[in-house]
């Protein structure tokens, strides 16, 4: 490689090496232009010449840290317009589920037309520190207890009201529960609580969770969350015959850009529990019929990948259905981050930084989409082999798009080159642009 060639740098250091993988062949494309580095061969981030009078040096070598959160230099970041990063530094206001909740909770009382009113379910927070006070925390959401008060006297728990309580911080399944009576409700936190005790040699610093790559990591003891999410369950989903009538959830890879266009990767995909739900429906310790991660699935014996993930596009649905829910999630999307950019102390786009999310939607059985959760990090690996040629497309545009808009911006780019970035572009969908730039 001829050095001189060299436009940008890419440093890419992921904790998943099927991810790491998949970034360092799709970056591999773009050489002599981009060079590529890695956790072995790049320079100590701190010896990296950022000068404050860089801002507007073009003749500068460009540096993007394709890195896990933490492992960003967020200083260099801030302060130069030559150093790139695949994250938001600030974005609780997406990735945390109490403060997304706030935020669209303030844009439906500014924008009561907007379809967040009825494509999320309706959400309550609540705070506790121990079960005691359990009665104190439910005034914060009393159509909670009105609803478990009203399941009283209703002996088919089918029939019931039910809801699902979450941690604000974690993903990929942990210490989600579906309930419909205080005493079930009590049970479960007491079980998080007594969970605590076990396990308080387990520390963690709260900031990099809120806001770093380890949202959702194993090493993130479930009962250290105080805060919890509790939203409506919809408890009639679509079931699909021809899919053994099981739940399953859409995961939606979406890329936020720069300052602030938002894009969604038309190949999405379709998350199966393994258990028929109709018949467990009222069981609701059963979690393998009403939980559709497929990392929980994973652990237990005999987990078949082909029957837990599919394309959402060969789902056994009319084509103008799957347009018409394509098209909700859209436009739901597009209200979600009107929603959270505009709350500017939990949501920051800089115009230098990139990232790739997850969202997770669920259809009810007339076909109406309802977002569930945001995950930043979003495991990749859940698509499992069978469908790796979704995540490498989605890889390739969020590459592409950081090539065009931000490495390569106001260079010369071959136009083989271009064509490739253009073509790896095509399956994003633009779903909202701010277009206001701003440097924080």
């Amino acid at each position: 490689m001829s050095t001189s060639a060299v436009v940008a740098t890419v440093v890419v250091e992921m904790d998943e090496p099927y991810v790491q993988g998949i970034l360092q062949r799709i970056f591999a494309k773009y050489s002599p232009l981009i060079e590529i580095q890695t956790a072995e061969t790049a320079p100590d981030q701190t010896s990296t010449e950022i000068g404050t009078d860089s801002r507007n040096d073009a003749s500068l070598i460009r540096l993007m840290h394709w890195r896990e959160y933490e492992k960003i230099d967020w200083d260099a970041v801030h302060r130069s317009t030559t150093v790139f990063a695949s994250a938001y530094c600030i974005r609780k206001g997406l990735i945390r589920k109490a403060q997304m909740a706030f935020n669209i909770k303030l844009y439906v009382a500014k924008h009561p037309d907007s379809i967040l009113k009825t494509s999320v379910p309706e959400t309550w927070v609540f705070e506790l520190d121990d079960v005691d006070y359990l009665d104190e925390a439910l005034m914060e959401c009393y159509e909670v207890e009105d609803g478990m008060r009203a399941n009283e006297g209703v002996e088919d728990p089918r029939q019931r009201e039910q809801f699902i309580l979450k941690p604000s911080l974690t993903g990929r399944g942990a210490g989600i529960y579906v309930f419909d009576t205080r005493e079930r409700l009590e049970s479960l936190l007491e079980k998080e609580f007594e969970s605590d005790d076990e396990d308080d040699d387990e520390d963690q610093d709260d900031a990099e969770v809120e806001e770093g790559g380890a949202l959702g990591s194993s090493r993130q003891a479930v009962s250290q969350i105080r805060e919890w999410v509790v939203q409506r369950y919809i408890n009639k989903p679509l079931l699909l015959p021809a899919h053994g009538n099981r739940k399953f959830h859409i995961r939606v890879y979406v890329l936020a850009a720069g300052d602030l266009d938002v894009f969604v990767y038309r190949h999405m995909l379709a998350l199966f529990a393994p258990r028929a739900y109709a018949e467990s429906a009222g069981d609701l310790d059963d979690q393998r019929a009403h939980l559709t991660n497929t990392c929980l699935q994973a652990k237990h014996e005999g987990f078949d990948e082909s029957h837990a993930v599919k394309r959402f596009w060969d789902l056994d649905l009319a084509q103008e259905k799957l347009e018409m829910v394509f098209d909700q999630i859209c436009k739901i999307l597009a209200d979600t981050f009107a929603a959270v950019s505009n709350e500017s102390t939990s949501f920051q786009a800089w115009s230098n930084c990139i990232e790739q999310f997850g969202f997770d939607f669920l259809l009810d059985e007339n076909c109406s989409a309802y977002m569930l959760e945001a995950n930043a990090y979003p495991d990749f690996k859940q698509t499992g082999d069978n469908l790796k040629s979704i995540v490498e497309g989605f890889m390739a545009a969020s590459a592409a798009t950081a090539a065009d808009t931000l490495l390569l911006k106001e260079t010369s780019v071959p136009p083989k080159l271009q064509s490739m970035i253009d073509a790896d572009r095509l399956d994003l969908v633009k779903v909202f642009s701010r277009g206001a730039a701003r440097k924080w």
